[in-house]
């Protein structure tokens, strides 16, 4: 499948843009791992896809460098107000639907790859994680560009998408690496 067709399905799908980058132009910084550290989503060592389960900033950069290419995708959405934290909550899990649906499009259609979230997995209503119980959809868990470490500022001055978008609209984004890398 050609890239162009790939950009096509995202738009398809509902976001609003999609490029695909180098994966060697993912800009990384382990500082921002501070943000999940903090803990302010209360995902922290409570959800497979969250740190410190996820692997370490080194590990998760490796993850990606398994790839050559990425499909960076974004949503905006209207919000009252970008302080409030429940209008927020739904509209990043809406964004993560769209990009798990997405992801499951690919994987049928043979183009096997690492998705890469907007926030942490929600794919159970409560981690297996908090039961110390095994994943459940191992296959299918992604974690968030935090975790990751990757600078999504930067991936959005990159690929010319508005990282701010202003006090009433929210910019959600997530990525498909994909066409692996000769080891």
């Amino acid at each position: 499948m050609e890239e162009n067709d790939m950009i096509q399905m995202a738009l398809d799908a509902g976001f609003l843009h999609a490029k695909v980058m180098d994966q060697s132009d993912l800009m990384f910084d382990a500082e921002l791992r501070r943000y999940c550290e903090a803990n302010t989503c209360g995902n922290f060592g409570a959800n497979y896809a969250c740190p410190p389960d996820c692997g370490t900033p080194g590990e998760m950069e490796a993850k990606t460098r398994k790839y050559k290419k990425a499909l960076v995708l974004q949503t905006i959405q209207q919000v009252d107000s970008v302080m409030d934290e429940a209008q927020i909550k739904e509209v990043r899990r809406a964004h993560n639907l769209i990009s798990l649906s997405l992801t499951d499009q690919f994987r049928k259609a043979g183009i096997h790859g690492l998705p890469v979230m907007a926030g942490p997995c929600s794919l159970c209503a409560v981690c297996a994680r908090k039961q110390e119980e095994p994943c459940h959809f191992p296959e299918r868990v992604a974690s968030c560009l935090s975790a990751y470490c990757i600078d999504a500022y930067r991936m959005a001055q990159e690929c010319e998408m508005d990282y701010w978008c202003g006090e009433d609209k929210v910019a959600f984004f997530s990525i498909y690496l994909f066409d692996e890398a000769e080891d």
